[in-house]
């Protein structure tokens, strides 16, 4: 019989236990028992405390515990306060400022009773702690309608006394670290600007770190100060986040998010070991816990091929990639509509114009929970395309009351009429690229017109090998991409563009609906829904082939505004006959590693 190695080449690895994923990431873990926000907290991933917080109309007492995979009852705080700091450990831990009004009552806890210890020299809320019960620290904070403070202070187990002042004064920060080596990064200070500012404490002086990449407030910190956490928060001005940054010491950088944006969360733990939990995501007080690991030796890494034998299950195992995707949704369109533009990503989109009865000229931004209006389009039209950014967007072609090669350009509060019109006047085509390097092409009569923008007139590009109306597209002026659409009948046909000509890709699984939503780039495009035999199915372009996505959006629909990347999408409004829809819907996939087991059957 032929071994293992002589068929594939190298010898099957003998291991005691599965190979650990090589990226770090959140992972759901046990509810709080009582949903809560701004709360103290302290420990670690598998032994937390949280307590107090804010209820929907009540200042809560509430201690929580947890062992790593629930929360359990703990001794209830003497006073019941909110927007307060904690430190310390599940059986030593310190809870210490707030509002009850705004106080600097300070309590100790032992794992299961709260005992007064000493009050803060300032009484203040929304500050930050770090370190020990015996060798505590509490910095920046706020009370209202004064200004932001800069006071540390630091506990001896019995008394505050004054530390270092903060460099810049702030509240609604985020902290880490021991009592002389901490760590404060993030907050606000009035007129309520978020910030990026980290500082770094040696136990007599803050000196300036390395800055946030995003700047913002009411966010969540674990670690040390050579190796810290920030997750989650407030940004500009009140939209929530799941961004996460890693700290080395000197630099921050972004590291998977949370799967459940929020503000105004518990923390605790090691920036390889933490916790989040609690808070304020964008529409109520949430109970979710995440739990945030970053393995490291001595564990055997996943890597896709990989063949071993478990030694303690017994079992023949493998490594295979698979793309785990969903579709959920999102806030609402201003309007039932049709025929709409799209530009931006996920967290920063524009939809405009459409059509429900009568052409429209309204533009609404979204920032990946709430769409707020922007400034109108110079002219109502449907049936348009768009490319570039929110605030640099750029909207083309369509139907008023005939169809047009009006160029209009978007800065993010105005659009402004490009005198560069189409050199073919067009709707129902499709649109790639930039503000100042866009793509058009194919369109309505199916067109096989390419042209392309370079920030003030179109030129005539390399025209399409089949030409079709209700045509959608991804990419770059450089790089584009052309999908579906109508010739007729309807086809599954793709092009890839190079800046100067069309050549043929992989044909879509599907040749059902037209008008699809489409985005990403040309070798990771996306694409979704589609109208006249109206489709869910999402599929996925890798720059060779189309495969169809496990997840299909809930609404069928097509004529959609559709913008983001292949694994952070959005699509809203469309047109799911014999009416418009008003339905926003949110993509995220991602490709993920999976460990099977050879069977014999």
């Amino acid at each position: 019989m032929a071994e293992y190695k002589g068929i594939k080449g190298f010898k099957v690895q003998y291991l005691d236990q599965d190979p650990v994923p090589t990226v770090a990431g959140w992972t759901s873990g046990g509810n709080l028992s009582t949903a809560r926000k701004s709360l103290a907290t302290g420990g670690t991933q598998t032994a937390a405390f949280g307590a107090g917080g804010a209820l929907p109309a009540v200042n809560s007492n509430l201690t929580e515990e947890y062992d790593g995979s629930s929360w359990s009852g703990g001794g209830n705080l003497g006073t019941g306060r909110y927007s307060f700091a904690g430190c310390g450990t599940q059986t030593a831990g310190l809870a210490f400022g707030g509002i009850t009004p705004v106080t600097g009552a300070t309590e100790e806890y032992d794992g299961s009773t709260w005992t007064a210890g000493g009050s803060l020299g300032t009484a203040r809320q929304e500050l930050s702690g770090a370190g020990l019960q015996t060798a505590g620290l509490a910095f920046s904070g706020v009370v209202y309608p004064g200004p932001s403070l800069a006071a540390t202070e630091e506990y001896d187990g019995s008394t505050w006394t004054a530390g270092g002042n903060l460099g810049t004064a702030r509240y609604s920060t985020a902290g880490d670290g021991i009592q002389t080596a901490a760590l404060v990064f993030g907050g606000r200070n009035p007129p309520g600007t978020a910030l990026t500012n980290t500082e770094e404490y040696n136990g007599t002086a803050w000196t300036a770190g390395g800055s946030l990449n995003t700047a913002r407030h009411g966010l969540a910190g674990s670690g040390t100060q050579t190796a810290g956490l920030a997750f989650a928060g407030f940004l500009n001005p009140t939209t929530v986040t799941n961004i996460t940054e890693g700290y080395d010491g000197s630099s921050w950088s972004s590291v998977a998010s949370m799967a459940t944006a929020r503000r105004s969360l518990g923390g605790a733990g090691i920036q390889t070991a933490s916790l989040g939990f609690g808070g304020q995501d964008s529409t109520a007080v949430t109970a979710a816990t995440e739990e945030y690991s970053e393995p490291a030796e001595p564990n055997t890494f996943e890597n896709v091929g990989q063949v071993w034998y478990n030694g303690t299950t017994k079992a023949l195992k493998f490594t295979s990639l698979s793309w785990s995707d969903s579709w959920a949704s999102g806030a609402l369109y201003p309007g039932a509509r049709w025929g709409l533009g799209g530009a931006g990503t996920k967290t920063a989109g524009l939809a405009f114009g459409g059509f429900d009865g009568v052409n429209k000229n309204e533009t609404n931004e979204y920032d990946g929970s709430t769409w707020t209006a922007g400034g109108n389009l110079a002219t109502a039209k449907r049936q348009l395309a768009g490319a570039g950014t929110q605030t640099a967007g750029l909207g083309f072609g369509g139907y008023t009351t005939a169809v047009t090669g009006a160029t209009e350009e978007y800065d993010g509060s105005t659009w402004a009429t490009s005198p560069g019109s189409l050199n073919t006047a067009r709707s129902s085509l499709g649109g790639a690229g930039t503000q100042t390097a866009g793509l058009a092409f194919g369109g309505n009569g199916a067109s096989t017109a390419t042209e392309e923008y370079d920030g003030a007139t179109w030129t005539t590009g390399g025209a399409l090998s089949t030409g079709r109306t209700q045509i959608s597209g991804a990419g770059i002026q450089t790089a584009g991409l052309a999908f579906g659409g109508d010739i007729p009948p309807n086809t599954a046909a793709t092009e890839e563009y190079d800046g100067t000509s069309w050549t043929a890709g992989g044909s879509l699984n599907s040749t059902t609906g037209t008008g699809r939503g489409g985005c990403g780039i040309q070798t990771a495009a996306l694409c979704f829904g589609g109208y006249s035999a109206t489709t869910s199915a999402t599929e996925l372009y890798d720059g060779t082939s189309w495969t169809t996505a496990p997840a299909s959006m809930s609404t069928a629909r097509g004529l959609m505004a559709s913008f983001g990347t292949q694994a952070s999408a959005v699509g809203a409004a469309g047109n799911p006959p014999p009416a418009g829809t008003n339905v926003t819907e949110e993509y995220t996939g991602a490709y993920v590693n999976n460990i099977q087991t050879v069977t014999v059957s």
